[in-house]
C-alpha cells in the first residue's frame, strides 16, 4: 500500500487546461488510429444490431441468415440516427474548440 495520500482528479479535462501529449505530426497520426477504431466500433455495433433482429424474428443468427438480412428504411434510419449521436460524442472536444475559436473570432 502506498503511504501518498489521495488527490481527487477532475473526470473530464477542460479548456486550457486539458492536457497535451502528442506534437502536431503525432496528432495526424493517432487521428487516424482514432477514425479507422471509429469505423470498425460502428461496423461492429451495426453487425450486432443485426444480429439482435435477427434474434429478434425467432431465428437463431447464423452466418447465412446475418449476411441475408436487408433492413427496411426504419431500421435504417435508427441506425443513422445512432452514428450520428456516437460521431457527435466522439468528436465532442475538437467541435467545442471549433466553437469557441469561431465564437471568439465574432468577437473581435
Amino acid at each position: 500500500m502506498s503511504d501518498k495520500p489521495q488527490v481527487a482528479r477532475p473526470r473530464k479535462a477542460r479548456g486550457p487546461d486539458r492536457p497535451s501529449y502528442f506534437d502536431a505530426g503525432d496528432v495526424d497520426r493517432v487521428m487516424a488510429v482514432l477514425l479507422a477504431l471509429t469505423s470498425e466500433v460502428a461496423s461492429l455495433r451495426e453487425r450486432l444490431d443485426t444480429h439482435e433482429r435477427v434474434a429478434a424474428q425467432d431465428a437463431l443468427p447464423s452466418p447465412s441468415r446475418v449476411e441475408a438480412y436487408r433492413p427496411d428504411p426504419a431500421v435504417e434510419d435508427d441506425r443513422e440516427a445512432w452514428r450520428d449521436a456516437y460521431i457527435r460524442r466522439l468528436f465532442r472536444v475538437i467541435t467545442e474548440d471549433v466553437e469557441a475559436l469561431r465564437q471568439g473570432s465574432k468577437a473581435k
